[in-house]
């Protein structure tokens, strides 16, 4: 989406530029405020031992407990543990957690970065868990979004079913609107 800052018609009369100088000024301001906006929100978990389940399906990441923030332009849902863009935006998004396996033994279990439900080329990471121990994973993935977007973070096993326990969870995304 491009942005563009077209001036009004000038006035007919002299009497009129001060009213005419003051509206464009103001016109100006918001056209400036538009593309330097940043939208930023992000979720977290504040109480540890926040538990999941996964099958071999992408089941979306709502352990959260608690909302960052919510600016204009992008609104966090820590129950649905969704991002929604209200505006086309370039996007950052940085992911952490401690999570730990509870089923024993040794599986892979996925993690990803989807939009609109589908994943993003690039963001997939693998956890190899061995036993119950806690495994940390952070990633950061950089994207762009159509207003309506909604950005989720999944995990999967990659086979069988088991419980995941978060000890450190939290997602923060920043977005700018873009000025193509």
């Amino acid at each position: 989406m491009r942005r563009e800052y077209v001036p009004m018609p000038p006035p007919q009369t002299v009497e009129g530029m001060p009213v005419y100088l003051q509206n464009e000024l103001q016109r100006i301001s918001r056209f400036l405020g538009g593309i330097s906006e940043v939208h930023d929100s992000g979720m977290f978990l504040a109480t540890e031992g926040a538990t999941m389940d996964l099958t071999t399906t992408p089941t979306t990441v709502t352990a959260y407990d608690t909302v960052r923030a919510d600016e204009e332009g992008l609104v966090a849902d820590k129950d649905d543990g969704t991002f929604t863009f209200l505006s086309a935006s370039r996007y950052r998004l940085n992911f952490s957690a401690n999570i730990s396996h509870q089923s024993g033994g040794s599986t892979d279990t996925t993690i990803g970065v989807y939009v609109n439900d589908v994943l993003q080329d690039g963001t997939e990471h693998t956890l190899n868990f061995n036993g119950s121990h806690y495994l940390p994973v952070s990633f950061t993935a950089k994207g762009t979004s159509e207003q309506g977007d909604v950005v989720k973070i999944k995990m999967a096993m990659d086979s069988g079913t088991s419980t995941v326990t978060f000890n450190i969870l939290d997602v923060d995304i920043e977005g700018k609107s873009i000025d193509v």
